[in-house]
């Protein structure tokens, strides 16, 4: 009968607790702050256990409202709780709420680190950017593949000053017999800065605490700074020396976008893109200026500014302000004629900038450019693209572009690019040498230096193994791809690749689909990495599986985590400013990850499970 009526007041318990961590997934899942300017206070008066209203305009922040709102609505679970049970019971202080958003996140990190080690191979993906609160967060991305989906998960945003540079954690590497670089104590506390060796060893130490096999990362993902690349000191370098088989993946949407940046080397474009700046800034600034513009385009696209970390958005500005030029031009003319004197005058002088023809050729070539790379930007950003589909569209960007060079220089008189006074007969030839040709030449040659290196090169040639490359492949080609898999993959940890094994069943594969592509089996052109993946039979091919496998692991871009800091700006604002790390980490968990089904009574196991509570959670 103990036993009985002990069970019974558990289960009522952890009822009573139910509507409480709903109410948290909720505004976590809707990014809503939780807390207010008085939350710690008791939602029922002592006196009658009647809802408070002599606080009704106090805001006690969106978390305690919520929970009147459930009494009002019906609730008689939660309304027995909050009225029977005192403040220290009731599950809803802040404290509470960070231990409850704590054991959510931990319940979500797990779920991720079972899928990415059931499927044992995975890639790293890592960027850092400063917060509301000038606080270096670094976001952490897993890529892996489950159940024939490739997936890049958020793992968590961290602190790196305060990671890398606290007491135990410099005593740690202090005292790692294993980490012959040891750090100065009195330089770190004298100079915090983040180096690239750091950065690294913030991402190892993070994979260990989450119990990953640091062994089974195939691949490194970042972006294109020095901090990160550096072949003596960087970031990646550091972590290959724990992931000896994580191979480099630059990121191709990073990549791009600078070479398209290169455009910005040619005088007229880089004059005229200031211009254009300009001219968004003087609608922008203004609501009267905006709204004659606004006027005058007719519910046609509006102007975009030009983002300086968003390259689809720069795309998109500039290929809209080419487009939206006549109307432009209309709503200067209208505003050039105002009696305020600002901004008839500044109209005016805008109106005559834009009205030259280097500007209107300068932004008709950057358009003509930028239509061509605005699609390729998208679907590098992708995830599941992986570097056999990024090899295709760089490529086709490449030959598209070199197509338009040839044709333009058919059409030229003569390429003086080096001087400035052109020999030509026509203003066509002019602007073509002087604006168009330099622009594409710049671009171009961008491209393919960071593109067609050796060492992008050697990453590209694993791709060789998907079906619509092996049938192309020759004797020397499958020779270096074999190489290749043997320099950098080891597929168990202690018996390594048997070359004529590989051999062998690279050759039944290349047979393989020879026949299904001379017979129209299967159209092999459409197959990228995963679905190759899916088609292997383990028994037939075991190595080529897991080279698959491998190859849609690998990431192209960090874009994943580009996206992780669009939920950090949006979740920590000047409002939540000094919202703990901790908190951060379990509400942006929540915020990303709405697919994750949270059992709320595992919530309930683990929050028991923190520490002693005053009423009975545990069976």
């Amino acid at each position: 009968m103990v036993s009985t009526h002990r069970n019974k007041q558990i289960l009522e318990n952890r009822e009573r607790l139910k509507p409480i961590i709903e109410s948290i997934i909720f505004l976590a899942r809707q990014n809503i702050p939780l807390r207010g300017n008085h939350d710690s206070r008791k939602l029922f008066k002592n006196e009658d256990s009647q809802l408070s209203t002599v606080e009704s305009t106090i805001n006690q922040g969106h978390f305690r409202e919520l929970l009147k709102y459930r009494i009002l609505s019906g609730d008689s679970v939660l309304e027995e709780h909050l009225k029977s049970e005192n403040s220290k019971a009731t599950y809803i202080s802040p404290l509470h709420q960070n231990e409850l958003i704590k054991c959510c996140q931990n319940f979500i990190t797990e779920k991720i680190i079972n899928e990415v080690n059931e499927n044992k191979y995975f890639s790293i993906i890592f960027d850092e950017t400063t917060d509301v609160s000038h606080t270096s967060q670094m976001s952490l991305v897993l890529r892996y593949v489950h159940k024939g989906v490739v997936k890049e998960n958020f793992i968590a945003f961290i602190n790196c000053h305060d990671y890398a540079f606290s007491s135990d954690k410099i005593n740690r590497r202090l005292n790692d017999e294993d980490n012959e670089d040891n750090l100065d104590l009195n330089t770190i506390t004298l100079e915090p800065k983040l180096t690239g060796e750091i950065l690294g060893e913030i991402v190892v130490s993070t994979l260990k605490d989450l119990n990953l096999n640091c062994m089974n990362c195939v691949g490194v993902a970042t972006d294109g700074c020095s901090v990160m690349m550096s072949t003596i000191r960087g970031a990646v370098q550091k972590v290959q020396t724990y992931a000896p088989h994580a191979v480099h993946c630059p990121c191709s949407n990073h990549s791009l976008n600078l070479s398209i940046s290169k455009s910005s080397s040619v005088q007229a474009i880089r004059n005229s893109v200031g211009l254009m700046k300009e001219v968004i800034s003087f609608f922008n600034m203004s609501s009267k200026r905006n709204y004659v513009l606004l006027a005058v385009l007719k519910g046609k696209a509006r102007l975009r500014s030009l983002c300086e970390t968003r390259w689809v958005e720069r795309h998109d500005s500039v290929i809209i302000f080419k487009s939206s030029l006549p109307y432009i031009l209309e709503a200067l003319t209208a505003i050039s004629s105002w009696q305020e004197n600002d901004s008839s005058s500044k109209a005016r002088t805008l109106l005559t900038a834009i009205c030259t023809c280097e500007f209107i050729v300068s932004i008709y070539s950057l358009a003509s450019l930028l239509c061509v790379t605005i699609s390729v930007s998208k679907i590098l950003q992708s995830v599941n693209a992986d570097i056999s589909n990024s090899t295709n569209v760089i490529n086709d960007v490449i030959d598209n572009l070199e197509k338009k060079d040839k044709t333009v220089q058919m059409n030229s008189i003569s390429r003086q690019n080096s001087r400035c006074n052109y020999s030509t007969n026509s203003v066509e030839d002019y602007y073509r040498i002087s604006i168009y040709i330099p622009l594409l030449d710049s671009v171009l040659d961008d491209l393919k230096c960071r593109f067609l290196n050796e060492k992008s090169q050697a990453l590209l040639k694993l791709s060789q193994v998907i079906p619509r490359n092996i049938v192309e492949t020759d004797d020397e080609d499958v020779y270096n791809l074999i190489k290749l898999v043997i320099k950098y993959f080891t597929f168990d940890e202690y018996n390594e690749i048997n070359e004529t094994e590989l051999k062998s069943e690279l050759n039944l594969w290349k047979s393989k689909w020879i026949r299904e592509k001379n017979e129209e089996l299967r159209n092999i052109s459409n197959l990228d990495a995963m679905t190759s993946f899916e088609l292997c039979s383990e028994i037939l091919y075991p190595n080529i599986k897991k080279l698959l496998h491998i190859i849609a692991c690998l990431p192209i871009s960090v874009a994943s985590a580009e996206r992780s800091f669009s939920t950090l700006r949006r979740l920590k604002t000047w409002l939540r400013s000094k919202m703990g790390q901790d908190r951060l980490c379990g509400l942006a968990l929540l915020h990303i990850h709405r697919e994750i089904d949270i059992s709320v009574d595992d919530i309930i196991k683990r929050f028991a499970s923190l520490k002693k509570r005053n009423t009975d959670l545990i069976l």
